[in-house]
């Protein structure tokens, strides 16, 4: 039997075992001391929702819808969707065709990240239409890509036509939603048909989304900006509107009479924007409003009115941010106002902000 006897001098001991005892304490204490708050132990909020895209790249996505060929828009717009969701949140990307024929092209071309924008803008801006649209197939894989996964999913499909490979995009929907899977499914049509828009509306019924119907450029902004307003991102507004900064803005405006009929103008302006070591600087010179106008432009990056623009001049640099200046004459008699416009000329052009108007003859 085993006794502490054996130890001459067990009080040394019993000390030493004491202070093992307080040390083991001290380390472990903070942990349950802080257990209610700490990061591992707490309870979880509600998990961000991930978002997997569903894109169309065959053939037909060459074709034009009104100015911009389908594809141009589809990168573009989707690009602007994912832009303007948090950091945190998952994004990701299935395609079909994109250079492969038949209906089996579907593939994951960029799993579900947090953070990695730049090598989803990258394989995003790499598709190369051609081939089938093999919608079942493409719901199936996306169905099995995430029914591994324990938080709420968004499938967003973009595209041009319905199934051409024989399956059921409706039945594979449903097969996900008798496996348990938590997920919606929003569909941006663009320039379908009406039986092609009717059956689109039907499936994204079935998938408890929402359809938007595209017929032009203007029609596929309001239909992402409408989309991004049902995500719950109240403290994300917050913060953002704390710390936004316009990305283009008026410096100063110096003027000279040259006569009596026309004056001189020197607008000066700085720049900055992060995404892009592209961008052009567009001025309007408009005529000033009699009126104020209630009607919202449309897309909240480009001038407002712009019946009223008389003239745009624009300089375009390379560079993330600096300055510059336009030199412009003007009639002296005319009531005018100016507005300078940031475009993001890497890729497809897109607006990124605007200065707001000043009035160029005070």
């Amino acid at each position: 039997m085993f006794s502490f006897r054996n130890f001459r001098y067990s009080s040394v001991l019993n000390n030493e075992i004491l202070k093992y005892i307080l040390i083991i304490s001290l380390l472990l204490g903070p942990s349950f001391l802080i257990s209610d708050t700490s990061p591992e132990l707490a309870v979880p909020g509600q998990p961000e929702t991930a978002k997997l895209f569903i894109l169309d790249a065959s053939g037909s996505m060459n074709e034009y819808l009104g100015i911009y060929q389908k594809v141009h828009l589809a990168k573009k717009y989707v690009r602007h969707y994912v832009d303007k969701l948090p950091e945190e949140t998952e994004v990701g990307f299935i395609a079909y065709g994109n250079r492969l024929p038949g209906c089996q092209s579907s593939r994951l071309y960029q799993p579900l990240e947090k953070g990695n924008r730049p090598g989803f803008q990258n394989k995003l801006f790499g598709l190369t239409p051609s081939g089938a649209t093999p919608l079942a197939e493409s719901i199936r894989i996306a169905g099995d890509y995430i029914v591994r996964r324990k938080s709420p999913t968004d499938l967003i499909l973009v595209t041009d036509g319905i199934e051409s490979c024989y399956g059921n995009p409706e039945k594979e929907l449903q097969v996900l939603q008798q496996k348990g899977i938590n997920f919606k499914m929003h569909i941006f049509g663009l320039g379908l048909k009406p039986e092609e828009k009717r059956v689109m509306q039907s499936l994204a019924k079935t998938g408890n989304g929402k359809y938007y119907n595209v017929g032009e450029d203007s029609d596929f902004f309001l239909a992402m900006e409408d989309l991004l307003k049902q995500e719950p991102l109240p403290k994300r507004t917050e913060v953002e509107s704390e710390k936004r900064k316009p990305k283009i803005r008026i410096a100063g405006i110096e003027k000279n009479q040259t006569d009596s009929e026309e004056n001189f103008y020197r607008v000066k302006f700085v720049f900055e924007n992060s995404d892009s070591d592209n961008q052009c600087v567009l001025l309007n010179l408009k005529r000033r409003s009699s009126t104020s106008s209630k009607i919202q432009s449309w897309n909240p990056q480009r001038a407002s009115e712009p019946e009223r623009v008389l003239r745009t001049e624009q300089i375009c640099f390379r560079s993330r941010k600096g300055e510059g200046e336009f030199q412009i004459s003007a009639p002296a008699h005319l009531p005018l106002n100016l507005e300078l416009e940031l475009w993001d000329t890497k890729g497809i052009p897109s607006p990124v902000d605007k200065s707001g108007e000043k009035n160029l003859t005070e």
